[in-house]
């Protein structure tokens, strides 16, 4: 029988990439669902105070994510090398190891909670509605944050198992088990912005428990580990082979952080409506990045096949339909993101002021969307064949490089409409990035398009 290798190197790219892709695009799309469904409960069960009051949280959950990913991706690269040299022994002492890292990153955020939340919430906001939501939100997101990490460590120690189909069964019930959660506990008892925050540990508790069965029954390589020493391994290393995964997520964190507090700086008359759109238009753009994102993985998967196999044309060749396809999706978010501008905002709640902020937002954020895809792949591909450099240049430098310091710096010249402009502008400049990337690689993209059929 030929290998899963044997197809990623011989049968059609078209066809490899298609059928890697749409199993991984389903689940992140689930995923972004997840988002959407959340904010429209939130919207309109509670209200818009409640957005506001999440969305002022939102950088915390980001940092909370960014902090497991750091974790699990660190865990998973050395486990998927021990595993590969048959040493399970140190396998198993680096899962315990990133157990016992968790546990402690949570004690440290648990401790700085109690120290330090009222001073966070009192810098985001002086309302003391939202005051008090976000303060709610935040204490349950960081008191059942072991519980998130651990749902990390097990899933990507999972996929390196190989276990692939488990572990997407995994996700998958974190994001339908949130969903119904959240309508139960914010619909139907009418929990607010705590129902929220609770449905979520609720559905990753099913599922850590449900992964916990599966290595208990002994059908993972792994099991699972009981306090001990090992729970102080390879600590270091895990942290930095983790932390490149993690800039991403704490990117995302900086720049919701420099967003609302640039709203807080310019803007002094309809604040919140602004933080809730603001809050909606995130959540609508996760819903639209998390299907790209499953399009890069699967065309990560595929490029690493063929590079190493040394089929360097139909790596290519795999960047250029991937880039294709990425192109038209993108090209029809933007289109539907700008005509639909003035009615989006309504799907979630029906304040208003809300909805004609999230109209005034959204085409600064559509401006070059089309761009995205593409520049996203080019990144997710150099990255696949070593090119580390590089690829991380194209990662970070749209947020670190340029979003983050120009939503400080337009406004100074353009008032708040600088916060968002400072979008596109972004945009632009990571296309003029990878252009220059591109060409210092002599010309990759000019060949191997023979082989995409």
């Amino acid at each position: 029988m030929p290998s899963a290798s044997h197809g990623f190197t011989h049968d059609p790219i078209a066809k490899v990439l298609l059928r890697t892709a749409l199993p991984v695009v389903f689940l992140t799309s689930t995923n972004g669902l997840l988002t959407v469904v959340d904010a429209m409960l939130l919207g309109v069960f509670v209200g818009p105070e409640a957005l506001a009051a999440v969305t002022l949280m939102f950088p915390v959950s980001m940092l909370l994510l960014a902090l497991s990913a750091m974790v699990s991706s660190g865990m998973a690269s050395i486990v998927a090398r021990q595993l590969g040299a048959g040493r399970l022994s140190e396998a198993k002492a680096t899962v315990a190891g990133a157990h016992g890292l968790s546990i402690f990153i949570c004690v440290i955020l648990g401790v700085a909670l109690l120290a330090f939340s009222q001073l966070v919430i009192a810098a985001v906001t002086s309302d003391q509605t939202l005051a008090a939501m976000g303060h709610q939100f935040l204490m349950i997101s960081v008191l059942t944050s072991p519980i998130m990490f651990l749902v990390s460590v097990h899933s990507d120690a999972l996929r390196v198992e190989g276990k692939i189909g488990f572990m997407a069964l995994a996700g998958l019930l974190v994001s339908l088990g949130n969903i119904a959660f959240n309508i139960l506990l914010i619909a139907g008892f009418g929990l607010g912005v705590a129902g929220s925050a609770w449905g979520t540990a609720a559905a990753q508790g099913v599922a850590l428990g449900v992964m916990l069965g599966f290595r208990l029954a002994g059908k993972a390589h792994l099991p699972v580990p009981t306090p001990g020493r090992n729970w102080l391994a390879g600590w270091t290393d895990i942290l930095a082979l983790g932390a490149p995964r993690s800039l991403g997520f704490f990117g995302i964190a900086l720049g919701a952080t420099a967003t609302i507090t640039s709203v807080g700086l310019h803007v002094t008359t309809g604040k919140d409506a602004i933080i809730a759109a603001y809050g909606v238009v995130t959540r609508i753009m996760t819903f639209a990045y998390l299907p790209l994102m499953g399009l890069n993985l699967a065309m990560q998967a595929v490029v690493g096949n063929n590079y190493g196999a040394g089929h360097q044309d139909r790596a290519v060749a795999t960047l250029r339909l991937s880039m294709l396809l990425a192109l038209i999706y993108c090209g029809l978010v933007e289109a539907v993101l700008l005509v639909f501008r003035g009615s989006l905002g309504g799907v979630f709640l029906s304040d208003d002021a809300v909805v004609g902020e999230v109209g005034r937002m959204l085409p600064f954020y559509a401006a070059l969307y089309f761009t995205m895809g593409p520049t996203m792949m080019v990144a997710g591909y150099l990255q696949s064949i070593g090119d580390a450099k590089h690829s991380a240049l194209l990662s970070v430098a749209r947020t670190y490089f340029f979003a983050i310091p120009l939503t400080f710096a337009l406004p100074l010249l353009m008032g708040e409409i600088g916060i968002w402009a400072a979008l596109p502008v972004a945009d632009l400049m990571l296309v003029l990035i990878t252009v220059v990337v591109l060409s210092r690689r002599d010309g990759a993209l000019q060949r191997g398009s023979d082989e995409t059929n």
